[in-house]
């Protein structure tokens, strides 16, 4: 899955997502106006339909977290990092090139930036059932499989099948932190995505949620 999908998160300006099978190399600096599948792609998943009730798992953490995820797949490299703070709703996912993301889940809204480019753009709000934005595509079936082990952590294996087509695994803790995200467009296509390798159920510092200050900001596409 990436199902984590990122073209949010772009390394040398290939998309890290489960679905291209793009591989990610080393990352480069790149302001937020040049990152066009970038945008585009978190753009889609903010705005993407939320998924039809279901036995499905718990998407957002209970409690306060931050992960440290590795790439895999057919030539996959790097880290992101994930934080979220659960008093307020919100996750920061962060790529290795110093562009990040806020996903606000409370107030609806959203925004990417980079600190390098002091660049900002405003995102609109995710689906409300689709929990943190990057990690399982909005939209998904799930479909319960064996239980497994990430990062030291129990998880709930889950088969995710995409309307597109798409197919992928994930393993989630019971109160709700995605551990491993992997999977393909369709036949044929290898799987791509990423697992957890460090877990720290650690308080989050609100400063690191809030919009930074004195960032030139650029119109989202249309």
């Amino acid at each position: 899955m990436v199902m984590l999908q990122p073209d949010a998160f772009t390394v040398d300006d290939q998309p890290m997502r489960l679905r291209s099978a793009q591989p990610a190399t080393h990352a480069t600096t790149r302001p937020l106006a040049s990152r066009g599948r970038l945008t585009v792609f978190a753009l889609a998943l903010l705005a993407a339909p939320a998924a039809q009730a279901q036995d499905r798992p718990r998407l957002e953490p209970a409690r306060d977290v931050a992960v440290t995820y590795r790439l895999v797949g057919q030539g996959a490299q790097g880290q992101v990092a994930l934080a979220w703070r659960a008093a307020s709703r919100q996750a920061r996912l962060d790529n290795p090139d110093g562009s990040f993301l806020v996903a606000d889940l409370a107030a609806g809204n959203g925004f990417m930036a980079h600190d390098q480019a002091r660049e900002l753009m405003v995102l609109p709000a995710p689906p409300s059932d689709a929990g943190i934005p990057g990690l399982i595509p909005p939209g998904g079936r799930f479909v319960r499989d064996a239980a497994d082990k990430v990062a030291g952590q129990d998880c709930q294996g889950w088969r995710v099948e995409m309307p597109d087509g798409g197919r992928g695994r994930a393993c989630i803790t019971a109160d709700g932190v995605v551990l491993r995200s992997v999977g393909s467009g369709g036949a044929g296509q290898p799987e791509q995505g990423l697992e957890a390798s460090a877990v720290s159920y650690a308080a989050q510092d609100a400063a690191r949620f809030t919009r930074p200050a004195g960032y030139r900001e650029i119109a989202a596409p249309r």
